[in-house]
């Protein structure tokens, strides 16, 4: 363990929720979008509350607003599209995409 560490726990628990995260996306890009999806999809809603609910001030919004968006990237580089197009916000789902023009 780093010296630094001992005396603010803080930038370590943050470094190992980011490598967390990192595996995580990194097993779900490796196992492709039909095994990944459920976990995934999951997480993002969780996340997606958090960032729509939480307060604009506190450090922890910003942080799932964040996480949210990389995972918005993850799914659709996994081959999953967030509506359709047309869709108002609240009709937008997660699914799989039937053409690349929905990417």
């Amino acid at each position: 363990m780093n010296p630094l560490d001992r005396a603010d726990p803080e930038p370590a628990r943050g470094r190992r929720s980011a490598r967390r995260c990192l595996i995580l996306l990194a097993a779900a890009a490796l196992s492709g979008p039909a095994a990944a999806a459920p976990s995934l999809l999951e997480d993002w809603a969780a996340l997606n509350s958090a960032c729509r609910g939480g307060r604009g001030d506190d450090p922890r919004t910003l942080e799932a607003c964040t996480r949210r968006d990389a995972l918005d990237q993850r799914l659709t580089a996994a081959g999953w599209c967030y509506g359709r197009p047309g869709e108002a916000g609240y009709q937008r789902r997660w699914r799989l995409c039937t053409s690349s023009r929905q990417r």
